[in-house]
């Protein structure tokens, strides 16, 4: 009779592991607006904030976080309390501000974060550093490559990412020269218990060849955060390699500049035969549920 019971519980056993419920499971997903290309993505008991640690002064031409918010994130208290991983895509003031990333790190000691090299080196010429070194995370891909890891129960992949063009003249040749080329760039592809949710830093649609070679579309990504480069207007470049490359259920376009919501916010609506579902979030602390099934 024992041995029959055994065998009873080890058929159950095998039949919970080998099941589908992850895929007939409804997941929800809840993702906040702090500024510009800062998120915080909740995805049950795990929370993540991307570029969001930012903002000591008005840059003229995104949005940044108030006073409140960025108080409530450094100091590690009520919705920002306990985040599981900061990830940021590059070292630019909009996005990585080094003194807020220490201070929120030292409050907030269960968080890990992760960057490219550019970025921890900013955070090592800082007071604390010390004190938070070793919540620290440096990941720097090659060129066309991407590494994986797995922080406080979230896998993550880092791609390498070409930072988007800017483009001034040489003031001795005159020769344009991209201001931007040896900016290291990373997009990171989330994966919390199934959900996928990819964010491309600053890409933009000058990275198709990237694309191309990541085929993005096969990782069956729920949210795809996307610059606003992606999807500029109705008949760009970028619209085929979104749907191609990247694929995404839901796309949330940012990096929008304080003048240009409404000029984003009519693409978006020209395009809604392309795409199921574009979001483009205006007020900070704005939150949207996606409920995926």
């Amino acid at each position: 009779m024992k041995k029959i019971t055994v065998l009873i519980v080890m058929l159950i056993a095998i039949q919970i592991c080998y099941s589908n419920n992850n895929e007939n499971k409804v997941r929800n997903v809840e993702v906040a607006y702090i500024a510009n290309e800062g998120f915080l993505i909740k995805v049950g008991d795990k929370k993540i904030l991307i570029d969001a640690l930012f903002g000591d002064k008005d840059y003229g031409f995104c949005d940044i976080p108030n006073e409140e918010t960025m108080n409530s994130i450094l100091k590690n208290e009520k919705y920002f309390k306990n985040i599981d991983l900061i990830a940021t895509t590059h070292a630019h003031v909009d996005h990585f501000y080094a003194p807020f990333a220490i201070e929120h790190l030292i409050n907030n000691t269960k968080g890990q974060s992760i960057s490219c090299k550019q970025t921890i080196d900013a955070l090592k010429k800082q007071e604390n550093y010390e004190k938070v070194k070793n919540n620290l995370v440096e990941i720097t891909p090659d060129y066309t490559t991407y590494i994986d890891t797995t922080i406080n129960g979230i896998g993550v992949r880092v791609y390498r990412l070409a930072h988007g063009p800017y483009y001034t003249d040489d003031p001795v040749t005159g020769e344009k020269i991209n201001r931007h080329q040896n900016v290291q760039n990373v997009g990171f592809l989330f994966n919390i218990d199934g959900v996928k949710i990819f964010h491309s830093g600053d890409s933009n649609e000058d990275g198709i060849a990237e694309y191309e070679h990541f085929r993005l579309d096969k990782e069956n990504i729920d949210i795809a955060f996307l610059g606003r480069g992606f999807i500029w207007e109705s008949n760009c470049k970028g619209i085929d390699l979104v749907k191609n490359y990247i694929n995404a259920k839901h796309i949330v376009l940012m990096h929008i500049h304080r003048d240009e919501y409404n000029e984003y916010n009519e693409v978006a609506t020209q395009l809604k035969n392309e795409f199921a579902s574009i979001k483009i979030f205006k007020n900070e602390m704005e939150t949207k549920n996606y409920v995926l099934d």
